[in-house]
């Protein structure tokens, strides 16, 4: 057997046991929930440390300040989570057929791996973002509001068990997620002269249209089913989803969009703002 065909039988039964766990799974039971967001924590946590380790091995990741080594391996697991969140998203748009039956409170064994994970990742990444901002003393507005409000929001409804239609559709926001770490690390790599970053550049500013697509369709959809919406969600879920989704659509992405959209004409990294007096650690991988 080829080496090839091997690991993609390898792949596809691994993928097979997976999807039986997860349809075997009793998520009606709260210590099920909570073992399941542990886990996603652990795995997340356990993606941080092993690119901590293996980037190592490459000269730009050593010469870069500490604070950057942690957004570097933030990156990774972000960029993880948002291919997770691509796959959740589009399999909620185009083939749920149970999620739709009940806007409020429909769920199933995949939303519940969704809203799970979904949830453990923002603990991981809450966790991680608190205590380097208190380490480094810094603070993204932002980015804390958004990551904070999300941890709440999806904590409630795995709590309420209500929600898990619109809970997945909104994972299509993190679309962006993946081109936007790629575009810090080749940043970083001094690749940014590269037609390989201005492709992804180019990919990254139309996500963030994407996502502005998506926002008013999540608009759309609350719109289509305002009533049962309004006289059957939880007041606090309604109050989290509704608040998080107004500052998405109306202040976040089109201020993201507007930053990326420089940033590919002016590549420079606006998340550290000294990080110009760095500029020769920064190319250091390409230089040497």
């Amino acid at each position: 057997m080829k080496p090839k065909r091997y690991c993609s039988l390898i792949g596809q039964h691994r993928a097979s046991m997976l999807l039986d766990l997860i349809h075997a799974a009793d998520w009606e039971n709260r210590s099920v929930q909570l073992s399941w967001v542990t886990a996603a924590t652990a795995f997340f946590l356990a993606l941080y440390l092993f690119s901590e380790i293996s980037s190592g091995i490459f000269s730009t990741y050593i010469n870069l300040r500490r604070k950057e080594k942690v957004f570097w391996n933030l990156a990774v697991v972000r960029g993880a989570f948002g291919f997770f969140s691509m796959v959740i998203g589009a399999w909620a748009l185009f083939k749920d057929t149970e999620l739709v039956k009940d806007v409020v409170y429909a769920r199933t064994p995949i939303s519940h791996f969704a809203m799970t994970t979904t949830t453990g990742f923002f603990v991981f990444e809450c966790a991680i973002v608190l205590l380097s901002d208190i380490y480094y003393r810094q603070f993204n507005l932002l980015l804390n509001l958004h990551h904070w409000l999300s941890l709440i929001g999806y904590s409630l409804v795995l709590y309420s068990g209500s929600t898990h239609f619109l809970g997945c559709r909104g994972l299509l926001l993190e679309m962006s997620t993946p081109f936007s770490c790629l575009c810090w690390t080749l940043l970083k790599a001094d690749l940014a002269h590269t037609f390989l970053w201005k492709a992804n550049q180019f990919l990254l500013v139309h996500t963030f249209h994407t996502r502005s697509i998506i926002e008013c369709y999540m608009w759309y959809l609350s719109y289509q089913h305002w009533d049962h919406i309004w006289a059957s969600m939880p007041s606090s879920i309604f109050t989290v989803l509704y608040t998080q989704l107004t500052l998405v659509t109306f202040v976040m992405t089109p201020y993201w969009t507007y930053k990326k959209t420089t940033q590919m004409i002016n590549p420079v990294d606006w998340n550290f703002e000294d990080s110009t007096k760095h500029v020769t650690k920064n190319g250091h991988l390409k230089n040497q």
